[in-house]
């Protein structure tokens, strides 16, 4: 098995951007370095040439950030298929993990087709598993928004998938013509006065209902069948547009989730004795 020391290159890879991070590791320790944590737009038509390239370029604007030469490690989480080649082409002389359903893992997945479910989902669960206590409802607000449900037991029961925040307000600008696209800022109140104050009260106050309330729905459904396993779950919020919303205080936001559940993968694949195995 590889030697866990060196640079890990953490790659969270949406439909419509891409989060890089970096971990530094060695044989007592995994560290994520948030302030090397770099945002970029998903292409899926770039080149694993091109990709190399750029990657190197964005990391090179950190003035702490290691060299692109010096990864050792790389754990990607993809939504885009068309990806996959082209990202085994880049690091295909440095030990890679493409986050899937039969990856080493420390939860189940209770499903009847464990493999379509997304990696970013596996990820955000294994990232919620290594720093709160189950049960647990995920919350990750980007091109989709999507909830996880976890049972006290480390198991995925579970959730629901609606379209984005700025997916919803993309789709809803474009076909209705009166409907302009305006700056989405945060009214005062939730009684628009205006066709521009109406369409921002709709978007963020009703996308901030939406997710209150289908965690309620989900909530209750799954004490529902299982009573045992999912009392008084953790709800954790993150993703790309959650930083528009204001979620009420029940919610913890962890921005970080992804990158933290591709770096619990690490150690799961990567570490012959993981941190924090308790087997």
């Amino acid at each position: 098995m590889a030697t866990p020391n060196g640079t890990w290159l953490l790659l969270d890879i949406g439909n419509t951007h891409t989060v890089a991070g970096l971990a530094l590791a060695s044989q007592t320790s995994v560290q994520l370095i948030p302030s090397l944590e770099i945002r970029y737009r998903t292409d899926p038509a770039i080149t694993a040439d091109e990709y190399r390239a750029s990657l190197s370029q964005l990391f090179a604007f950190k003035p702490d950030a290691p060299s692109f030469e010096s990864i050792t490690h790389v754990l990607i989480s993809t939504v885009v298929p068309a990806l996959e080649t082209t990202l085994r082409d880049c690091f295909k002389n440095i030990p890679t993990v493409l986050i899937q359903a039969d990856c080493k893992r420390d939860f189940q997945l209770a499903l009847p087709e464990p493999n379509t479910l997304g990696a970013d989902r596996l990820a955000n669960v294994a990232g919620a598993l290594s720093r709160y206590q189950p049960p647990l409802l995920i919350i990750d607000a980007g091109t989709a928004t999507t909830f996880c449900l976890v049972d006290k037991n480390r198991t995925y029961r579970g959730g629901a998938i609606v379209p984005g925040f700025e997916t919803s307000f993309r789709a809803l600008t474009s076909k209705a013509a009166r409907l302009f696209s305006v700056e989405l800022k945060r009214p005062i109140s939730a009684v628009g006065n205006t066709t521009e104050t109406q369409l921002a009260s709709g978007m963020i106050h009703g996308y901030e209902a939406l997710i209150e309330g289908l965690a309620d729905r989900l909530i209750a459904d799954l004490q529902a069948s299982a009573p045992d396993s999912f009392q008084s779950p953790t709800l954790i919020a993150t993703g790309g547009c959650i930083r528009a919303l204001q979620l009420s205080p029940r919610f913890t936001i962890d921005p970080d989730l992804t990158l933290q559940g591709l770096l619990r993968y690490g150690e799961l694949n990567f570490l012959q004795n993981p941190l924090g195995d308790s087997s």
